[in-house]
């Protein structure tokens, strides 16, 4: 029997990935930890050596599956992953209810995390008009979102006179026909920034980073703008979504809404989290965050490979001024 102690699925490696990919390979090499890559040449045959008894994980990465395909094949490689007891981060059950946009809002509403005003449509009702209670919950300018939708697939911002024409585009995006007409969330500016922040969440330790929403481009929150813009709330709710979902790795958006100065969560749990290098792109993330983001995950597998509890951490920033 093939046995290895961590393993990644992603299906092609290129200069999007290849940094994060030789970061984990760099991670285990360096714990004495075996790796092994599951990409789209080598997917079918660990399939079936894992079916047959052939082959064992101990730990694995998925970066490839699409969790609402059935028929897909990393998906069916997770699961049967999962009965052979192997780590899977994500674990697909936990992804298949966070990732729904509609089941989590729902959850988190009810945990009192703060959440802007949404109406969840699905089917025929999508075309319905809105009552006037909704629109005066969602205002003027609005947005239009898919439940199952990531990667902005199918996103539209409309105001109730375009609003059919948003309905239809964000469905023919194909991903699901269950809607979100969610309040638009205008910003605060602090400190000369967009008070809107990305931030991601990696087994307890989190690592909060300013984002701009239009252009994308990320900026690590350092220590001293924790403390001199009161940021702690970004902590306490990505901490929160995280209990509530169980999800182990994933980024969140939270914005800090110009209407009341209020911290809101605007877009919930993206797992498999992109991992394109700033050195690479200008909208990448920070080449540093992606080396501590693969330490953590590692340094969880030879944990839990030894069964060992993870040392704790709750906040991971910069400390530079």
């Amino acid at each position: 029997m093939e046995i290895y102690d961590f393993g990644a699925g992603f299906p092609a490696i290129d200069d999007g990935n290849d940094y994060f990919e030789s970061r984990l390979r760099t991670e285990c090499a360096f714990r004495g930890m075996s790796y092994i890559l599951i990409d789209r040449p080598n997917l079918e045959s660990i399939t079936g050596r894992c079916r047959d008894g052939a082959f064992r994980l101990k730990f694995y990465l998925d970066m490839a599956s699409e969790t609402f395909t059935p028929n897909d094949a990393y998906l069916n490689l997770n699961y049967l992953l999962k009965k052979s007891d192997t780590k899977i981060v994500d674990d697909p059950d936990d992804v298949k209810i966070s990732a729904d946009k509609s089941l989590t809002h729902c959850n988190l509403m009810a945990r009192g995390v703060p959440v802007p005003y949404t109406v969840i449509t699905k089917g025929a009702e999508c075309l319905r008009p809105l009552t006037d209670q909704e629109r005066l919950g969602l205002g003027h300018f609005f947005v239009v979102k898919p439940a199952l939708g990531y990667g902005r697939r199918g996103v539209k911002f409309t105001d109730y006179d375009n609003m059919q024409k948003a309905v239809n585009e964000s469905l023919q995006a194909k991903m699901g026909d269950t809607l979100l007409i969610q309040e638009f969330i205008e910003p605060a500016h602090i400190g000369g920034r967009k008070g809107w922040f990305r931030i991601f969440y990696i087994f307890g330790e989190i690592i909060p980073c300013w984002w701009d929403p239009e252009k994308s481009t990320y900026h690590e929150v350092l220590m001293h703008e924790i403390y001199e813009y009161k940021l702690l709330p970004l902590i306490e709710i990505t901490r929160k979504i995280a209990h509530i979902t169980r999800v182990d790795w994933f980024s969140t958006e939270i914005a800090i809404n110009k209407k009341n100065n209020e911290f809101i969560a605007v877009d919930y749990v993206n797992d498999q989290c992109w991992v394109n290098p700033k050195s690479k792109s200008p909208d990448g993330i920070p080449d540093d965050i992606l080396s501590r983001m693969a330490y953590r995950i590692v340094e969880k597998a030879h944990y839990h490979i030894r069964r060992l509890p993870l040392k704790n951490r709750s906040i991971s920033v910069n400390g530079g001024m």
